[in-house]
């Protein structure tokens, strides 16, 4: 089965980590590059997650007790998201099965089965970003298309995509057609990787007005 490809906003959004391991130290490593706000609910954590609670104080609220149904119930937290990394089974399947009557999506990374959702493999370079997944059934595969992918990208593309953003507000002032928006903006956008980020303003502004003719 494949998963559908979905790049959600999690900006200031509550995510759920059951577990205080390593598993939980890389999830909630991953989740704060994208603004999410972390409650962790576990009885110990290892010192990684100790520094990164440290450091992300005003992001990560950290609850410590031991993962069950009656603490989960007890927190003060609405998860758009619940990352389970316990090594218990039934428990993880009891922590699945309550989430899964109030609608909310579950990854236990102890089964495939009980996840709604997995993690790609991530290249993140500012506000471009791009996901790559096997459906679970390879890491290698979706590690070597990630090697690929970056190697092939370039260093700047994070400026170039600010760049392009700026751009397009001007075009879309300028040229009312939709088409000829899409093949100018298609134009100045490969100029831009051809000329690593440095036309002018002055070049730009005569892509675009030559198009307006």
């Amino acid at each position: 089965m494949a998963y559908f490809p979905l790049f959600v906003n999690l900006q200031h959004k509550e995510v759920l980590i059951l577990g205080g391991g390593s598993v939980a130290f890389q999830e909630i490593s991953q989740f704060l590059t994208f603004e999410a706000k972390i409650v962790l609910l576990a009885d110990q954590i290892d010192q990684n997650l100790q520094i990164l609670i440290k450091a992300y104080e005003d992001r990560v609220d950290f609850v410590q007790k031991k993962p069950s149904i009656e603490a989960i119930s007890s927190l003060n937290c609405t998860p758009t998201l619940v990352i389970v990394t316990e090594n218990d089974a039934k428990l993880n399947a009891e922590i699945y099965a309550y989430y899964q009557n109030k609608n909310v999506l579950v990854q236990d990374i102890s089964s495939r089965q009980r996840c709604d959702f997995i993690f790609p493999a991530i290249i993140k370079r500012g506000d471009v970003v791009c996901g790559i997944s096997s459906s679970g059934k390879s890491p290698h595969v979706s590690q070597f298309l990630k090697s690929l992918i970056e190697s092939s990208l370039p260093q700047n593309i994070s400026d170039i995509n600010e760049h392009m953003e700026e751009i397009r507000r001007a075009v879309r002032q300028s040229i009312s057609d939709p088409s000829k928006r899409s093949r100018t903006l298609q134009t100045i956008f490969l100029r831009l990787i051809e000329d690593d980020n440095q036309t002018s303003d002055a070049e730009i502004d005569g892509i675009i007005a030559e198009a307006e003719l």
